[in-house]
């Protein structure tokens, strides 16, 4: 008997087009006038440089007012293609791996178009941007789809939008017509109603442990109109037994404003919304003033609790709190991984794939329940402890990853914590020389979770 062959061939794919909007630090920003690179380099140790010294920030600064002047000084290029570091706000991850996926489940490379934008620049200025790139992704895609064979007419828009780039999105449901062909949307860490990290930008500096990187970020961030859009929008501030929003006058800060219609615009709904939502790691959530200074927290008091009671920790994805990442009129689906690193994890990935193909029962999300405590900056040469975090902890097992060399350095071993640790497991390091690394914590059946941290010299 002749063996039957059996052929399997490729599914065609989407026939949709496909937007890739990156987060805050995502895209790569460059000189116009000189064509140098001032965000985005491919080498790590210029972000030692530039925050132990300074060099290279000051170009960063937005120096006009008006954001299409500005982009006449400074372009945005592409997407982040290597490891960026801003203290505060730790690393965000390029978005290589993201697009590569992406790649593979659309019908032509030519559906796949990255927005990069000049994050620095306000959110409406940005988004206005963006209905213009859609409109035009689109039309090219269709006319291209549709000379290859019918159905191309059909083509709708995909949005996947990491960070701040979901703001950009959310912005759209304000410009009539801007959402009506796309189908649907997944924002990956979107911090819809803002995060205490960026009051931390704004006002932590001189009595940081390393005041010179929080000083620098503190003059650069003052500048960036995007910066102030990422105030948190929701009851934050513990205020004499009260829970109440944020107010300009709280923070010593002359262009503080703190719109107080931004969180009605910011859960507007969007049509076929999906949140992924970062969870289990260590996320401030709410703040007290004492005597002018900021003091932010790992939790947020019970609206219904008396004065005094602890504080509940929603935790989230180490910088956009639980609740600030998911809209309830969205479909919300959870992994446990830090902010920069939530576009470039397996589970995400594997979820926005499977929302693009239309294929949403074969990618649940899930993974590994982990937590990752690392400081956003150490000194190099002295040892740091860190914690892992998680119902999977007791397995995990911790590395770290020199990024301007690709090696991996020591395994730091873990130990059980006593009272000073919380109960946690917890290690201690030192990294010899100063530079760019991503740690990371594996266990269980999900991703690593990633951190990247900043050796800085003395």
């Amino acid at each position: 008997m002749t063996p039957t062959s059996r052929v399997t061939t490729r599914p065609p794919g989407s026939h949709d087009a496909v937007i890739v909007i990156p987060g805050i630090m995502g895209s790569e920003l460059v000189d116009v006038t000189t064509g140098n690179t001032l965000w985005g380099l491919a080498d790590a140790s210029w972000y030692v440089s530039a925050w132990m010294t300074g060099q290279g920030l000051r170009n960063l600064q937005v120096t006009d007012p008006d954001p299409e002047r500005e982009r006449r000084r400074v372009r945005a290029t592409r997407l982040l293609r290597f490891p960026a570091f801003m203290p505060v706000l730790t690393g965000m991850e390029p978005y290589t791996r993201l697009m590569e996926r992406i790649a593979q489940v659309v019908r032509r490379p030519e559906a796949l178009r990255p927005f990069p934008y000049d994050w620095r620049l306000p959110v409406t200025h940005n988004a206005a941007l963006l209905a213009r790139a859609i409109e035009a992704h689109l039309k090219a895609w269709r006319w291209r789809a549709e000379s290859r064979g019918p159905g191309g007419s059909r083509a709708r828009v995909v949005l996947v939008a990491h960070s701040m780039g979901g703001l950009l999105v959310q912005e759209l449901a304000r410009l009539p017509g801007a959402l009506d062909e796309v189908r649907a949307i997944i924002t990956l860490g979107t911090p819809f109603l803002g995060s205490l990290d960026a009051v931390r930008m704004l006002c932590e500096g001189a009595g940081s442990p390393f005041p010179l990187p929080r000083r620098r970020l503190q003059a650069l961030a003052r500048t960036l109109p995007s910066v102030y859009e990422l105030l948190p929008a929701y009851r934050c501030v513990q205020d004499n037994g009260v829970l109440r929003h944020l107010a300009a006058g709280d923070l010593a800060v002359d262009s503080v404003s703190v719109p107080s219609d931004r969180a009605a615009v910011r859960t507007l709904p969007l049509p076929g919304h999906r949140c992924v939502v970062g969870l289990g790691q260590p996320t401030f959530q709410s703040m007290t003033l004492r005597s002018g200074d900021v003091e932010v927290h790992h939790g947020i008091p019970d609206e219904n609790a008396t004065a005094g009671a602890d504080l509940l920790d929603h935790s989230g994805d180490g910088t956009v709190y639980r609740y600030s990442a998911e809209l309830r009129q969205a479909e919300r689906t959870y992994v446990h991984q830090s902010h920069g690193a939530l576009a470039r994890c397996k589970e995400a990935m594997d979820h926005v794939c499977a929302v693009i193909s239309e294929d949403e029962q074969g990618a649940p999300l899930g993974g590994g329940e982990l937590g990752l405590e690392v400081p956003d900056v150490v000194h190099a040469g002295e040892p740091f402890t860190f914690a892992v975090t998680g119902s999977q902890s007791a397995g995990a097992s911790c590395y770290v990853v020199d990024l301007s060399t690709g090696g991996v350095q020591e395994s730091p071993v873990l130990r059980y914590g006593d009272a000073a640790y919380g109960g946690r497991r917890a290690g201690e390091l030192l990294l010899t020389e100063p530079g760019l690394y991503r740690m990371a914590a594996a266990g269980g059946s999900g991703s690593p979770v990633t951190r990247l941290l900043l050796a800085a010299g003395r």
